[in-house]
């Protein structure tokens, strides 16, 4: 019986950090679990990441086949003349804007290809070219619903082309069981890890600075902090200044993965309430160290957290509904540690590394030929 192969075309997997590249990881990680049992041969071209790149990741896996792309249009080109030369039975596409690429090799793939739908990638595309192409892709993987959703709306493709793959975490992700996570014994921390672009500024973080000072009078020894890198940064940093809570709030960035993983062990509660969130796998790290979560009602983030029982979800830019939620888990131990257990138990339940593995498994065997 031949194994079957499968073209894995992605933008960046290891050369640059953050929620992109570490869904690519752990997809990557998953098919290379998966090729074993499943028959099967996997080329990954990544178009950003070189061989060092992989080398100074760890060299994670076994049996993938790791292949630099070199930037777009040498990815596209090399692309196309290895489907031209093994005629895969599989391509699949890590955004919908590198789409094209499945289009020019389709002639050559036996079984078509498909995207992953982060959020932004789909909402943010207005390229006519590129939505026509992701209208040819057999199937598509939607990291929460809401992007499901803006995947049909906006590219038009039939529910049942787009299948629910929700992000997940490391299985090595640093933590203690969730049980045994606590405080530190310091004052109490909001917590916020997060971009901090202009670009990105429906994340929410310039609200939870106003809200933190509103409730600043009854909170007087809690401190925010606000861990991240991006143009935004300096406003950030001058309106907790203007506000008068300047020392309280407390910037960092560059963190090693135990610096942060110390973060999330040692804060009350996590805060990002975005307005437009894909997925938002932040909450999940929170999540593993059983903490508290606070989000914006939106997006994919209520795939995440279930409002009054892991946390709180509010309504965008309601720096109102934001203070009272904060207030009330700041001022309440025990239901932050209620929250924080009913959290970790969500986690184990549907998000946990084995469960996405087995989901990838499910959604390759619905669309690979048959041997």
């Amino acid at each position: 019986m031949r194994d079957r192969h499968l073209h894995v075309v992605l933008s960046t997997i290891f050369a640059v950090r953050g929620g992109i590249p570490r869904f690519n990881q752990m997809l990557c990680l998953a098919l290379d679990r998966l090729a074993p049992q499943l028959g099967l041969q996997v080329t990954v071209v990544s178009q950003d990441d070189t061989e060092e790149d992989y080398r100074r990741a760890g060299s994670p896996w076994r049996h993938l086949r790791l292949v630099p792309g070199r930037g777009p249009l040498r990815l596209a080109i090399g692309t196309l003349g290895r489907c031209m030369r093994q005629r895969p039975d599989l391509m699949l596409i890590g955004l919908m804007g590198m789409s094209p690429v499945g289009v020019l090799c389709r002639p050559w793939v036996r079984g078509g290809f498909g995207f992953v739908a982060h959020g932004l990638d789909i909402w943010d595309e207005t390229r006519a070219s590129r939505i026509a192409c992701g209208r040819r892709a057999r199937f598509v993987l939607a990291v929460s619903n809401y992007t499901a959703q803006s995947v049909h709306d906006t590219v038009g493709l039939a529910k049942e082309r787009i299948q629910l793959l929700p992000n997940t975490l490391d299985p090595g992700f640093h933590s203690q069981p969730v049980e045994q996570t606590g405080e530190s014994q310091g004052p109490p921390e909001l917590l916020t890890v997060s971009r901090l672009t202009a670009q990105e500024s429906m994340k929410g973080v310039d609200h939870t600075i106003r809200a933190f000072a509103e409730i600043g009078r009854k909170h007087p020894d809690a401190r925010y902090r606000i861990v991240g890198e991006g143009s935004d940064k300096p406003r950030l940093q001058e309106l907790a200044r203007s506000l008068g809570i300047g020392e309280r709030v407390i910037f960092e960035e560059g963190l090693s993965d135990d610096e942060l993983a110390r973060r999330y062990r040692d804060c009350s509660l996590f805060v990002m309430p975005s307005g437009q969130e894909g997925f938002g796998i932040v909450f999940l790290e929170a999540m593993r160290f059983g903490k508290p979560c606070i989000g914006g009602d939106a997006g994919g983030t209520p795939d995440v957290i279930i409002d009054g029982e892991t946390g709180f979800l509010v309504p965008f830019a309601d720096v109102a509904a934001l203070e009272s939620a904060l207030d009330r888990l700041l001022g309440d131990t025990a239901l932050r540690r209620r929250f924080g257990l009913a959290g970790g138990r969500r986690l184990e339940q549907r998000f946990v590394f084995e469960r996405y593995q087995e989901r990838v498994g499910e959604i390759l065997q619905d669309f690979l030929p048959p041997r």
